[in-house]
């Protein structure tokens, strides 16, 4: 059967007949032809999608159809795991139980994610013993027994992180199809299976990966569908930076300790004994180094410049990584055997390393930011791409038929400009879809009289002053979202007492795990939610549990990251205006973001607080108000009282 995408979704279509809470949505059935249409004809696509379309089913049936019909295969990317989890868990079984269509899906995670069965072996052999983590592994045992995907997640059990590490796959340490147990390998058995499937399943990161790897980690694939596309390139940025950190000498060390055991057997003593005292001496530097530089980084980032440059380049681990390069020309083993394929990734490793260490300590290359930063009290050094966008046209959207971006927020003033720009998407067919919500009925907009310009001296005053206001309003359910931790503790701190004279809780971000405030948030009505930048997206509340949004000021990015800095600093050198070509536009999405809390049902009602009065009185504030859902426009914060009444 031919995709139609009417005999599909229409109000009488398969899904209406085989669901029975099924809604006709015509952006959804209008997004699902649109996606055919991209795969089809072989081009690009960006696709803003408002909440309750149903992206995930509208890209999931063209994708099916097409992937079967023309036998080809498909990859959906998402940002977050619940997404991933929704898909596999719940979309395709669903999609898999109705349509009738054979296909195969498969999702792929990190090869971190899952048991190296070689690994497990030495564990249980005794190198557990000397790295103390024996104790207890009759659990473990069995589920390595009885596992069928290896995948961590998986287990029943919480497996003790510092005891995963020892026993997951390793692309350093993996000999690949010379390993003795490559045909059990839960990695590579799964990456038959891609081979296989009809659709792949992964994340954003590790579809760059492939890309970044000329294709090396994902089978071949005609089209991909990059959900939550707002996120693609933060992560793009992740995915091409260098890091420099202690952790990856210790993996590095690890990693040679187990190929000096493997090559006892291949290679004379000597070589074995001049890799092991290169490889002391290497761990001994790293330790000083990375001691030594902690204390020229002194702030939250620490630019690398020519001024301080030498300090960190005072190291002789290059000098120890070339010695080993050396010693590896000297392990003559033939082309076959798991020794000879650890003596390969053992070598591609200490090239990367080279490389990482050439690139930061240099720091020669106009195209990459540099600096150095704590992460969890260790010392860091980063090399970021300050312009992701010739990296990913050249990596993916080039090598790629079909690439279609989808969220609810990717426009700007009602134009894709700013996310072709960023992304290096030269051609699209694009498509913004508004939600099939009834913003005009179901939501307010409120920006208050007493809204002030965050440069006010009374601004906390005021924010303070009407999120009370707001509370008052609700009865409760207000999820209150900041710029900054330091101005959402000055705020909480002066509303706490007020909200326990009137019996109110607040749960803020940062007294306890994510999962668990917005959790204690929907189950105590008369409560507040503070929240700073995970807290603007991916919060699901629907229903009553959630009656007001407020947005405490316009979110501009703060210019703290190295990265953001220079992303500015080049549209000024190149002539441009930064805060309206980079800035604004950025603010506008994340706001839209914030915005997306608030209507996640047909049946919800409530009111979104913007505190910032710049919306109102700047001439880039318009650009904000068109981006936004249409709703019910007002100053007066009480129509939210008489909202909830009418």
């Amino acid at each position: 059967m031919a995709f139609n995408a009417e005999q599909l979704l229409g109000p009488k279509g398969l899904l209406a007949k085989e669901l029975a809470t099924y809604e006709y949505r015509l952006e959804q059935l209008q997004m699902a032809d649109h996606v055919y249409t991209s795969l089809q004809q072989g081009g690009h696509g960006i696709i803003e999608a408002g909440t309750g379309v149903g992206k995930s089913l509208a890209y999931l049936l063209p994708l099916i159809y097409y992937t079967v019909e023309e036998d080809k295969r498909a990859v959906v990317a998402t940002h977050t795991i619940p997404l991933q989890e929704q898909l596999f868990q719940k979309d395709i079984p669903f999609l898999q139980q109705v349509l009738d269509l054979d296909f195969q899906v498969e999702v792929f995670k990190g090869r971190g994610n899952y048991l190296c069965l070689r690994n497990w072996e030495e564990l249980r052999r005794g190198r557990g013993n000397q790295l103390g983590l024996r104790d207890n592994l009759e659990e473990l045992n069995q589920w390595v027994e009885t596992t069928t995907t290896g995948d961590y997640s998986e287990a029943s059990f919480s497996i003790p992180w510092e005891l995963w590490a020892e026993i997951r796959c390793e692309k350093e340490s993996c000999p690949e199809e010379l390993c003795p147990y490559f045909s059990e390998c839960f990695y590579w058995s799964l990456r038959q299976r891609l081979g296989q499937a009809h659709l792949i399943v992964t994340n954003q990161a590790m579809l760059l990966a492939d890309a970044r790897s000329d294709g090396r980690v994902l089978p071949n694939y005609d089209g991909v569908v990059i959900d939550e596309a707002h996120n693609l390139e933060e992560v793009a940025t992740g995915s091409f930076s260098h890091e420099l950190r202690r952790e990856s000498f210790l993996a590095y060390y690890r990693t040679g300790t187990q190929l000096q055991a493997a090559l006892r057997d291949y290679v004379p003593e000597y070589v074995i004994q001049d890799i092991n005292l290169v490889l002391d001496e290497l761990i001994k530097e790293a330790g000083q180094y990375f001691i030594q530089i902690e204390q020229y980084i002194t702030g939250y980032t620490t630019p690398l410049t020519e001024k301080n440059r030498h300090h960190f380049a005072q190291t002789s681990l290059p000098k120890h990584l070339k010695d080993l390069q050396e010693l590896l020309k000297e392990c003559n083993i033939e082309e076959e055997g798991e020794a000879f394929g650890l003596v390969e990734q053992f070598g591609e490793f200490t090239e990367r390393l080279l490389t990482t260490l050439d690139l930061i300590l240099l720091g020669q290359d106009p195209d990459y930011v540099y600096w150095g930063e704590l992460q969890n009290g260790e010392p860091c050094l980063v090399a970021a791409p300050i312009d992701v966008s010739s990296i990913l046209q050249e990596t993916l959207f080039k090598n790629t038929p079909s690439v279609i971006l989808t969220s609810a927020t990717l426009s700007t003033n009602q134009s894709f400009d700013y996310i072709q720009s960023q992304l290096g998407i030269k051609e699209s067919a694009n498509l913004i879809l508004g939600s099939p919500f009834t913003y005009e009925e179901q939501a307010l907009l409120c920006v208050p009289h007493q809204a002030k310009h965050p440069n006010h001296a009374r601004y906390s005053h005021y924010v303070a002053y009407l999120i009370l206001r707001t509370v008052a309003n609700t009865k409760g359910g207000v999820l209150a979202l900041f710029t900054s931790y330091s101005f959402m503790d000055e705020i909480a701190d002066a509303i706490t007492p007020k909200l326990d004279e009137v019996g109110y809780t607040l749960f803020k971000q940062g007294d306890g795990p994510r999962l668990g405030l917005i959790q204690d948030f929907q189950e105590e009505p008369r409560s507040v939610l503070f929240g700073t930048n995970s807290f603007w997206e991916g919060i699901d509340l629907p229903g009553e549990a959630l009656k007001a949004v407020v947005i405490t000021r316009l979110p501009f990015t703060v210019p703290d990251r190295p990265v953001t800095a220079a992303r500015l600093r080049a549209i000024e050198e190149a002539g441009g205006n930064s805060f309206l070509e980079y800035s604004v536009p950025q603010a506008i999405l994340r706001l839209k973001q914030g915005f997306g809390r608030l209507i996640r049902t047909k049946n919800d009602r409530g009111g979104v607080v913007i505190l910032d009065e710049r919306i109102l009185t700047t001439n880039y504030g318009g650009q904000f108000l068109s981006s936004l859902p249409p709703a019910r426009f007002t100053r007066e914060l009480d129509d939210l009282r008489n909202f909830f009444t009418d």
